[in-house]
């Protein structure tokens, strides 16, 4: 099968090659065998590519990717699932697991499959498990969020456009930090309530009234802090000062500590309700909801961003990198990535 496959550590042409003869995955009892149709590419896999993580912590070689959406191609004769069905996942394919998802086909636990509803393409339904199962899981602890104040803190990015929408569909006030250049996108389009332009404006007098909730994704936690009610609750998704510097097992080490110590404080009562946000990739954790066509917004138009990247190894070239953002749309990310004869796949 074709697949792009990583066989090292370092810059993308360097270490990811794309094969047309790499071994087709064979199905185990309890998967389903996707022929896909689109993936999504996340931070996680930089991370891995790079060897922020420990060495001997990773698979060589390795397909990476955990996000996917294709067509059933095989299942039991017991499963949901039949030959034909639309779908959607995040396989869980972490580090060890060779068998990622930048690839032509990906055997999968039936458990961490959903359908993919009729409205949402292959390409956007790719982009919604990491994103939009990170962006539910850190609300869901304190749904329901009618009438609450919630803070996100990245709202144009990938997990925080999700955070504001799904906010906002249960009628929470949403606030959300963002550049210039996104603020008519965030308020407009997600349906916030109020854009913080963190180039123009200090956070701790632009939020105005205490939140309820606070969804970290820029890693501004604990300077937040004084910004949530005396009950309130920080969801802490972004590691990024954290791992600044770090990598391998002082990377790992620093990150456990850094909750360990935040749990402990919030338990004594020294800091707010800390929550860090673990992803749990069963589908009814986000995955169904975030695909609902119930969770779009008002619609109105669609934003692409489109970025050039450096040349590929031979044999195999990028297409377009953007960010397609709209309501109704679903606002995903996507990489498309085809062949030099022009066949995509």
């Amino acid at each position: 099968m074709r697949a792009v496959v990583l066989t090292g550590f370092g810059e993308p042409k360097k270490c990811l090659k794309y094969r047309e003869d790499h071994p087709k995955p064979v199905r185990k009892p309890g998967e389903v065998l996707v022929a896909v149709k689109a993936t999504g590419v996340n931070p996680a896999e930089c991370h891995i590519r790079n060897a922020k993580l420990p060495k001997a912590m990773i698979t060589i070689p390795q397909i990476l990717g955990c996000d996917l959406a294709g067509v059933v191609l095989e299942a039991d004769p017991t499963s949901k699932f039949k030959v034909g069905d639309r779908v959607v996942s995040c396989t869980g394919q972490f580090l060890r697991d060779p068998w990622g998802t930048y690839a032509e086909y990906v055997s999968v636990r039936e458990a961490l499959v959903a359908p993919l509803p009729a409205a949402v393409s292959f390409v956007e339904g790719a982009a919604l498990p990491i994103a939009g199962m990170t962006a539910w899981q850190a609300l869901a602890p304190s749904m329901p969020l009618g009438g609450k104040r919630v803070l996100v803190l990245g709202g144009a990015g990938g997990v925080g456009h999700f955070a504001v929408q799904i906010a906002k569909t249960q009628g929470a006030y949403v606030a959300a930090t963002c550049s210039t250049r996104n603020t008519d996108f965030v308020t407009r389009e997600l349906g916030a309530d109020r854009a913080i332009d963190y180039t123009q404006e200090k956070l701790e007098t632009a939020a105005g009234e205490p939140y309820d909730v606070i969804v970290d994704l820029v890693g501004a936690e604990p300077y937040v802090w004084g910004l949530l009610r005396k009950r309130g609750r920080l969801a802490a998704v972004s590691f990024d000062q954290t791992m600044q510097g770090r990598q391998g097992w002082g990377l790992v080490l620093g990150v456990v500590a850094r909750m360990m110590r935040l749990k402990l404080a919030s338990a004594l009562g020294l800091c707010p309700q800390y929550d860090s946000v673990v992803q749990d990739v069963a589908p009814d954790k986000g995955l169904i909801q975030a695909s609902a066509p119930a969770l779009s917004c008002p619609p109105p138009s669609t934003h692409t961003h489109t970025h050039t990247l450096p040349p590929p190894a031979s044999g195999v070239f990028w297409g377009p990198v953007g960010v397609v953002l709209g309501c109704r749309d679903r606002a995903v990310p996507y990489v498309s990535v085809s062949r030099t004869d022009g066949g995509s796949w």
